[in-house]
Formats: C-alpha cells, structure tokens, sequence
C-alpha cells in the first residue's frame, strides 16, 4: 500500500528534479526498508511453516483418538449383543 501511494506520489512530482535529488540523498531508507520488508516476509514464512507443521501433528493426534473412541464403541456394541443372544436367542 505504501509502494502504490508513493508511486502515485513521485508521478505526480515528475518533474520537480529537487524532490528527486532529496529522495536520492535519503536512498539508503529504501534499502533498508527493502531489507526489513524481506526479513518480515521470512519470518512470516517460516512461522506459517511451523504453524501448518503442528496443526497436522494435532490433526493426526485427534484422528487417532476418535478410531479409538470408535473401536471401543463398536466394541461395546459387540459386548452387549453377545450379552443379548445369551439372555434371548436369535430367531430363525
């Protein structure tokens, strides 16, 4: 946004050379700012790569605890019906 206001900027100021001469003289801001911008994109990136890297760690961990909530479920139900055909016989 700010890259977009500033070129709106300095095409209104084309032809003002001593406004160009005193941004000339402070150029070594923008290399700076340049260098902070690359570094807080490299962070982001890095931090979104970790973020992403413990999400399907937890992903992973949730799916293994609900196939085991699952298994002893049908375990359950399985219990309970041998319980049953013991107590009441199928019909044939």
């Amino acid at each position: 946004m700010i890259t977009l206001l500033f070129t709106i900027y300095m095409d209104a100021q084309k032809d003002d050379f001593g406004l160009l001469a005193r941004i000339l003289s402070n150029f070594s801001l923008f290399k700076y700012g340049a260098f902070l911008g690359v570094a807080l994109f490299a962070i982001d990136f890095f931090w979104t790569w970790k973020d992403r890297k413990q999400n399907v760690k937890e992903n992973d961990a949730m799916r293994h605890e609900n196939n085991t909530l699952k298994a002893k479920v049908y375990d359950m139900q399985e219990s309970s019906k041998a319980a049953a055909e013991k107590i009441i016989p199928p019909l044939k």
